[in-house]
């Protein structure tokens, strides 16, 4: 079914559902770059227009938009250089060109980026940092009621139930894909926020997508854990739904720390915990499908710690930590 679905992509029509599909699940994220960027070109035209030019004014909208990528990209490296490049190429083209004045450009430049700055301001979200954790806290409270309803699964050999939390995680998707466009809404806002109230967005943006990251690792444990090892019948490791556990009460405190905007601080030791029972789940004879589900939950364990504001390497070495651990 790969080979088949290979050379199809291969195929002149499948390229072309492959790139319509591309155009249309990056819309979202896009649909905000294009409405800003437009209204910032349409209003300092029409404004610049007010003020009475007899042509065009073609600097307006180019310093409109270069300030808005400016202000909202980001990646401000290659805005500064577009904002040069039309800076300097304006200013030449007034001091060369008998047709512009030097007044002229200046009250373009002007107009462009002060519309440019009103724009960012009104289409900039109000509370970034509550709007990130919104889209983080329905991710939260699926994994933690599937890794539950998993762990009883697993002790229980049920596989119909350890299908159902598959498939309820599977709708994580959309949740995901709501996460990607605020994270990437509020990132273009984090100039303005630091420039405004001081707050620093880059924290609330890692845990947000560090949280992205381990829902990811958790989809495939619960995918691992039900086909491999229920559906084949293997024997399923006495650690693993201690680990499932442990794990599931880890996110259920980050998501009410979260919250509350509470310290997640207090996450790390039930997260060190979860890790200390995938420590113990390694050292028994595991086949290739525990295997593989012991490193999604350790990979999972990892992005949860850095979440909380662990450095990489230090979560790493909390993970690998011998500590004995409280049954």
């Amino acid at each position: 079914m790969a080979t088949t679905r290979v050379f199809a992509s291969a195929l002149p029509s499948g390229s072309r559902r492959t790139w319509r599909a591309r155009l249309r699940d990056s819309w979202p994220v896009v649909r905000p770059i294009a409405v800003q960027i437009s209204l910032a070109a349409i209003v300092a035209t029409a404004l610049a227009l007010l003020l009475g030019h007899h042509t065009f004014p073609v600097f307006a909208p180019l310093f409109a938009v270069t300030t808005m990528e400016l202000i909202c990209a980001p990646r401000h490296r290659r805005a500064v250089e577009m904002v040069f490049g039309v800076a300097v190429g304006a200013l030449l083209t007034a001091i060369v060109g008998p047709s512009w004045s030097t007044p002229h450009v200046l009250i373009d430049a002007a107009v462009g980026a002060g519309t440019a700055l009103a724009v960012a301001w009104f289409t900039t979200p109000r509370a970034p940092i509550s709007l990130v954790n919104q889209a983080v806290e329905p991710l939260l409270t699926s994994i933690t009621g599937n890794l539950r309803a998993l762990s009883l699964a697993l002790r229980e050999r049920d596989t119909a139930a350890a299908g159902s939390a598959v498939y309820a995680l599977v709708e994580t998707d959309v949740w995901l894909q709501r996460l990607e466009e605020a994270l990437f809404s509020v990132r273009r806002s984090a100039f303005l926020l630091r420039w405004t109230t001081g707050q620093q967005l880059a924290p609330h943006t890692t845990t947000a997508t560090e949280i992205g990251y381990a829902v990811r690792h958790v989809r495939n444990l619960a995918q691992h854990a039900w086909w491999d090892l229920l559906r084949s019948g293997e024997q399923v490791p006495i650690a693993l739904p201690q680990a499932l556990d442990a794990l599931a009460d880890g996110t259920g405190m980050l998501r009410e720390e979260l919250d509350r905007e509470g310290c997640l601080r207090n996450v790390r030791p039930l997260l060190v915990s979860a890790a200390q029972w995938v420590t113990m789940l390694r050292e028994e004879h595991l086949s290739l499908a525990a295997a593989g589900v012991a490193a999604s939950a350790d990979a999972a364990v990892q992005h949860l710690l850095v979440a909380t504001g662990v450095p990489p390497a230090e979560a790493d070495a909390l993970q690998h930590r011998r500590t004995p651990v409280a049954a």
